[in-house]
Order: C-alpha cells, then sequence, then structure tokens
C-alpha cells in the first residue's frame, strides 16, 4: 500500500513517501526532486516533467505550464486572465465560461481543461513512484497539498483531476497545515498540553502565491490560528518584475521588443528566474546573455541585488501586509510569536528575512527544507490517515478560510438564513440545524463575504430536501439539517432528519382469575378523582431524501476513460522508442566491440560484413526507420544478433571457460587428497567404508579423463570457431561430481559406544566383601 504525498506547485512538484521509519522526498527519472509541472501533447503521444520542460521551444504552441490557478476557475475570472499571458498554448473560452487549452495532439486539434491536465501530471508522478519505488505494488492512496485559500469549487475540480488519474486522495491538505505538520511532529520540546502554547509563524512564498499562518503548538498537537494569502506576490511575479526591466533595456540598447516573440518572452522569463536566484546568494552585478535572442541578435545584461530590490519595492510590500493580516483582530501580537518559518523556494530573497526582522524583531528561521516542507507535511498525513503505519499520535486542528451561510426557503413556510461556518472555525466538522417545515424545501449555501474569496464563484451548492410531511394537525415538524465541512475543505448537506410523533397502541389488561367475578348486570364504580388517562407516545427519526445541485460537475468516468487511452498511447509510444532505442545502441556498441573487445573472436571477413550490415542499419534508423512500428524494430534487432550473438558467445565463453576449468580441478584435486588420506590410514576418513570409497575413486579418474579430453579438444579450436565446450557443461560436470563425492566424504563419524557404569553393591554384599578382605588379611 503506498503512503504518497503530492506537492502539486504552479513551477515544480515534490514526491514525498512514508518508507523506513520517516519520509523520503524520491527523485525522478532525471535523478532531480523537482518535477517540473509541465504537459506537453506531440503527434505520437504526450509528455509530462522534465521532458516536456527542456522541449517548450520546439513545441511552444502544444505545451502548457502556469496552471495550477486555473483548476475550478472560469474563463472570464480576473485570476485566469492574469495567468493566461504565461501559458505557452492558446487558452480558449468554451460554452459556459468553461477554461479550455487548446493543442495538437496526434495530428488532431484537442482542447483540454485544467483538471485533464491537472490528472496528467498526476500519473506522471504515479509513474514515478512505480519505477523508483518497486517494493510499492500499487500506486493508489495518497495526499494531495493545494494553497488554504482554495474555494470549494477548486477542491471539488482537484478531488476530480485525482480520480481522473485513478488515484485515490485519502484527504486533501491545506499547504499551510502540511508545512505546520512538517515543523510540528518531529518537535520534542513542544509546551504541555495544558501549558501556554508555542505560537510560530509560517511564511510560505511560492511560485504564483505567498500564504501565511499563525499555528500553535503543544505536544501533539497544532491549531491553525489564522491565515492570509495573497496572489499578488509570489516566484512568478519577481521573475515577471525581473523580465520586464530587461525587456526595456533591451527595446533601448537593441531596438528589439521580446514582448513581441512568445518563445523569445518565455526564454527571457527563464533567464531572469536564473539571475533571481543568483541575485540571492550574490551582490556583485549578475549578468546575463542571451545567444541568437530575436532577430539574430545576441543580448546581455546585468542586475544588481540594490537594484532587484529597489524595483521590487511593491511585491515587498504585499508580503509584509500578509504577515500583518494575520494579526488583524487576532489572539496575539506580533512581539509574542516564538518562531518564524520561512518555506517556499523565493524564501530566499534575502530581503524576505529584513522584512521578517524588521516585523517580528527576529530572525527568520529556515529549519525545514524550503522546498520540500509541503511534500512532506502530506506524506506525513498520508501516514496517520493509513492503517499500515503508525505514526506517533498528533492532533491537527485546521481552520477552514472563509465564512459560510445557508438559507432555507420553499412550500408555504417562510424561509431564514444562518451563518454555518465562520473563518476560524476548526474543519472537518459538523453542525445540526434545526428548522420547523411541513412540505419540500432548499438549502443554499454560499460565501458571505465574496470580496474577501479570490473566486468569482460564492455560490457552493444547492440542496433539495423532499419527503417532508405537516402532522395530521396540520402543523409544521421539526426537521434536523446536519451541514459538514468534510476533511478535505468541501462543505455539504450531509443528511436531514424529520422527525414525528407516533402514539404506543396500549396492550389488553390481564383478568385476575382470582379475584371475586362482578355480579351480573353490575358495572365499575367510577373514580369521581381519576384523570382521564393520556396515550403513550413515542418520537421517531426519518430521514429524508437530498438532491445536491453544485455549480460544478465532472464525469469522473468519462475522463477516467480519456486518460487511460491517452496513458495507452503513451505507453505504446514509449515501447516503440525503447526498441528504436535498443537497435541503436546495438549498432553502437557492436561497431566498437568487433575492434576491440570481440576482435580475436571474429574473422576479418565476417568482421567486415558485419560492419556494414550495422552501417546500412544505422542509414536506415535516420531514414525510413525513424519511425516505424515496434515490431519491425525488433525484427532488424533480431536479425543483427543473428550476426552478433556468436561473436558474444565466443568472447563470453572464453572470459569464463579457463576459470571453470581451474575450479573443477580444485574439486577434483581436493577428491584425490582425500581418498590418498584415506588410504594411507588418516584418522579423518578411517570411519568410511570401503565401497564408498571405490565410488569416489572412480569418480575422480572419471571426472578427470573427461576434463582433460575436454580441455584438449576445446585448445585445438581457434578463437573464431564455435566452442565445443560450454561453461555450462563445465559446472554440470561439476556438480554431478560433488553430488558424488561431498556426501561419502562429509559422512560423520559415529558416535563411540557408551559404557555402562559398574553397579552398586547391597550394604550386606559389601559388610560380606569388607569380612572377607579381613579374612585374608588374618590369614597372611
Amino acid at each position: 500500500m503506498s503512503v504518497l504525498g503530492f506537492d502539486i506547485g504552479n513551477l515544480n512538484c515534490y514526491i514525498s513517501v512514508a518508507r523506513q521509519g520517516g519520509i523520503e522526498v524520491i527523485t525522478n527519472d532525471y535523478s532531480l526532486h523537482a518535477t517540473p509541472a509541465c504537459v506537453a501533447f506531440t503527434s505520437k503521444d504526450r509528455s509530462m516533467g522534465d521532458a516536456a520542460r527542456q522541449a517548450v521551444n520546439t513545441n511552444f504552441k502544444n505545451t502548457i505550464i502556469y496552471f495550477k490557478q486555473l483548476l475550478g476557475r472560469k474563463y472570464s475570472d480576473p485570476v485566469t486572465q492574469k495567468f493566461i499571458p504565461f501559458i505557452p498554448c492558446e487558452v480558449v473560452a468554451l460554452p459556459n465560461d468553461d477554461i479550455g487549452l487548446k493543442v495538437s495532439y496526434l495530428e488532431n486539434t484537442e482542447v483540454f481543461s485544467p483538471e485533464q491536465v491537472f490528472s496528467a501530471l498526476l500519473t506522471k508522478l504515479r509513474k514515478i513512484v512505480e519505477a523508483q519505488l518497486p517494493d510499492v505494488k500499487k500506486v493508489s492512496d495518497c495526499v494531495v497539498a493545494v494553497p488554504s485559500y482554495f474555494t470549494d469549487v477548486q477542491r471539488r475540480a482537484v478531488q476530480a483531476s485525482i480520480q481522473f488519474a485513478n488515484l485515490n486522495a485519502l484527504r486533501i491538505i491545506n499547504e499551510t497545515t502540511a508545512v505546520a505538520l512538517t515543523y510540528g511532529i518531529y518537535k520534542q520540546d513542544l509546551p504541555e498540553e495544558n501549558a501556554k502554547a508555542k505560537h510560530v509563524v509560517f511564511l510560505d512564498i511560492g511560485h504564483s502565491s505567498t500564504q501565511a499562518s499563525l499555528v500553535a503548538f503543544n505536544k501533539g498537537k497544532l491549531t491553525m490560528l489564522r491565515t492570509a494569502h495573497t496572489m499578488d506576490a509570489g516566484g512568478l511575479w519577481f521573475d515577471n518584475m525581473i523580465r520586464e526591466h530587461f525587456r526595456l533595456e533591451f527595446r533601448n540598447k537593441y531596438g528589439i521588443d521580446a514582448k513581441s516573440s512568445p518563445r523569445a518572452w518565455l526564454r527571457l522569463l527563464d533567464e531572469s528566474e536564473k539571475v533571481k536566484k543568483q541575485m540571492s546568494a550574490n551582490q556583485t552585478p549578475i549578468p546575463l546573455n542571451i545567444e541568437c535572442f530575436m532577430d539574430d541578435k545576441d543580448v546581455s545584461a546585468k542586475m544588481q541585488r540594490a537594484e532587484f530590490e529597489d524595483i521590487a519595492t511593491p511585491l515587498f510590500a504585499v508580503i509584509r501586509r500578509v504577515l500583518e493580516e494575520l494579526f488583524i483582530e487576532g489572539p496575539i501580537k506580533p512581539e509574542e510569536v516564538d518562531e518564524v518559518e520561512i518555506v517556499g523556494g523565493s524564501s530566499r530573497i534575502p530581503m524576505i528575512r529584513k522584512i521578517i526582522h524588521d516585523l517580528f524583531a527576529k530572525e527568520a528561521k529556515t529549519t525545514m527544507n524550503q522546498d520540500e516542507a509541503v511534500a512532506r507535511g502530506a506524506a506525513m498525513q498520508c501516514a496517520i490517515l493509513s492503517p499500515t503505519y503508525r505514526v506517533r499520535e498528533f492532533s491537527i486542528k485546521d481552520s477552514q478560510p472563509f465564512r459560510i451561510g445557508i438559507t432555507w426557503n420553499g412550500g408555504a413556510a417562510e424561509g431564514g438564513e444562518s451563518v454555518a461556518f465562520t473563518e476560524s472555525d476548526e474543519f472537518p466538522f459538523s453542525k445540526m440545524v434545526t428548522l420547523f417545515r411541513s412540505d419540500a424545501f432548499q438549502i443554499d449555501a454560499r460565501y458571505i463575504s465574496p470580496n474577501t474569496v479570490p473566486h468569482t464563484q460564492s455560490h457552493l451548492g444547492t440542496w433539495h430536501v423532499s419527503g417532508v410531511k405537516p402532522t395530521a394537525e396540520g402543523e409544521a415538524r421539526k426537521v434536523k439539517v446536519k451541514v459538514r465541512v468534510n476533511p478535505n475543505g468541501v462543505f455539504s448537506v450531509c443528511s436531514a432528519t424529520m422527525y414525528e410523533t407516533q402514539v404506543v397502541p396500549e396492550e389488553p389488561m390481564e383478568v385476575d382469575a382470582a379475584a371475586p367475578p362482578a355480579a351480573e348486570g353490575a358495572e365499575p364504580a367510577a373514580d369521581p378523582a381519576a384523570e382521564p388517562a393520556k396515550p403513550k407516545t413515542k418520537t421517531i427519526s426519518i430521514d429524508l431524501p437530498i438532491r445536491e445541485v453544485v455549480p460544478v460537475n465532472y464525469d469522473v468516468q468519462k475522463y477516467a476513460g480519456i486518460e487511460l487511452q491517452m496513458q495507452q498511447v503513451d505507453e505504446k509510444q514509449k515501447r516503440k522508442a525503447d526498441a528504436r532505442n535498443s537497435v541503436e545502441a546495438y549498432v553502437y556498441e557492436m561497431r566498437d566491440k568487433i575492434s576491440d573487445q570481440f576482435a580475436d573472436f571474429v574473422s576479418p571477413q565476417a568482421a567486415e560484413e558485419f560492419r556494414q550490415e550495422l552501417t546500412v542499419t544505422e542509414d536506415w534508423l535516420y531514414d525510413e526507420g525513424e519511425d516505424v512500428e515496434q515490431q519491425v524494430y525488433e525484427k532488424r534487432l533480431e536479425a543483427l544478433k543473428r550476426h552478433g550473438d556468436p561473436i558474444v558467445e565466443r568472447y563470453r565463453e572464453a572470459q569464463h571457460r579457463q576459470p571453470a576449468f581451474d575450479d573443477f580441478d580444485q574439486v577434483i584435486a581436493r577428491g584425490r587428497k582425500a581418498y590418498e588420506d584415506y588410504v594411507a590410514g588418516g584418522e579423518l576418513y578411517a570411519h568410511l567404508d570401503s565401497k564408498d570409497m571405490e565410488k569416489v575413486i572412480n569418480a575422480i579418474e572419471d571426472k578427470k579423463k573427461w576434463l582433460d579430453d575436454a580441455r584438449h579438444r576445446q585448445e585445438r579450436l581457434a578463437k573464431t570457431e564455435a566452442p565445443v565446450i560450454f561453461v555450462e557443461e563445465i559446472n554440470q560436470q561439476r556438480s554431478a561430481f560433488e553430488n558424488i563425492i561431498n556426501p561419502i566424504l562429509n559422512k560423520k563419524k559415529p558416535a563411540p559406544p557408551k559404557q555402562e557404569a559398574p553397579k552398586k553393591e547391597a550394604p550386606q554384599q559389601q559388610q560380606q566383601a569388607g569380612d572377607a578382605s579381613q579374612s585374608e588379611m588374618d590369614v597372611d
């Protein structure tokens, strides 16, 4: 069972796995921890990760990057419009204002949703796990981290993407919570449960956004107190600001505008990111040199850290405001914070540390890996939820970020509204709402303050409750509705229960046979003080049917099928590419070796013929054999091996034959020495039977004769001829010989016979013996 944590960033992805008593971040097929969040489509298949990112310049219009923030959004959403300029492929508006990513795939124009692209990326990560961890039989269970500010529809979109990829998300965890878990679960010095909590601020400056959180820690527990975020500051926005600076410089210096060329514009963004990273570690001016940038012009420029900090001042101000937001109406003040931890790629910018020092009067700490903290926390959460792992108890009290209100109406009864969850409410959590209804009704949920929600969709859904009936008197019945924010941060109406009061039928009274019978025609006397008996009643609960209508619905079966088909195309293309690579590798390997290692084992004429065939195959590979079916490559390799395998066999046999002969000789020599020791009367084998030792000497003579004959026959042959004696045959003969002599020579000596102890004599006999002895002495 897999225990995985996925951190799907806007720029890179990280995979963590719980194994060998800890959390490990595994490497991809390029031996790197970071896998680019990039998906590309071609006329043959699709590629993800490093392969897709490296080929972006040659496959620009079919490459999708920087799409994370598009999940669960509409095309007209301002956030969508903000990120579209950074995506190389064409982004189009679909019916219902959905987002479409238009590419050319298998020679056809296809439009994919951001959720499908996200699913493709998850498939790539799953393949990495399967390749790196062969002991993991099935990759299914995982925990996926998302930004804490992701809304209900975005979380549903992520859930759907995970299902498209045939994965099972045990939980969708907030990135802020994952970081806090990574920090807290290994801390041994946290305050006791009833003591004053340790307050830590986490600042995560990611690629497309910045998140901050205020967390209270006690031993075995973390409580998320406040979170804040912005999508106006992050690594991408720093890079873009540097890029714009260089664009203006190149326009003035070289007369070119990089923004007019999409490829050059993206290339300049990548180079700007490199400059940013170097400036974080150096105060000297950092050069930027790009050959053949635009119009066959080479460009160069430089930037110093002080200059960068000056142009990025607005972004630093935004980050400071995010930190300050944690303490607006918060439970503590900045000076009461015990520690500040920074994570995220752009947290390495020195100015970030200065902002923290100015605000908190303390130095920022980096006790966690700044790139891998989120993935490690997600894997730890997966281990906590998995029944196959035993993890130290650690309680997580997360808080949902936005205020949720519900309204109800329908039928003759009046409607109403209520605040179901506030910003600081813990989740997962359920609440009961009691209503009095006489017929069917509906419940609507929405974010109460849309201006605080970074999404255009504030409506969470509508739930239609049916099956409600009035009482016999026509009055409304009590209905309890259970609303919940589940562990994934998704709101839902879990259940609706109607309560009905029913009369319990009285059981017939038993007649006492001992009582005197009443007189005929007599009526029982009435007690004037007695009140009429009230019927017994009971309240029963009736579960009411609920129909959910949410803003986003995904046909999981349909898109999972599409994803599976694309995986099959990828796998077929991979097998074909592997077959072609095998032919190519064989051509190069054999061409070198027949002139070097194998030169003595092939005649000059055969070597020349083989070289010609290898050259013909090489020419074919780069001509009509560039793209053929897998079976064609396999047949071509098979034909080459009919020439090459006998040469390889002769070489391999020659390398191992003499050691095999020598080993057999030594075994025979040891057997002969044992026999000679037996004949000489040595103690070691003296216990063996003569017939058995006759078998030993017969086997020695027989195998020695075979060995000498085999060696002689092989030595008469040239190295270029097929062997007459193979190493396998030598080893078989040696094993047969050992099976004869070893059971005899290893036979243990029989144990010596046990000696009986002398019997004790009876006292009378001992006395008689003593008297006799005394008598003899007297006689003497």
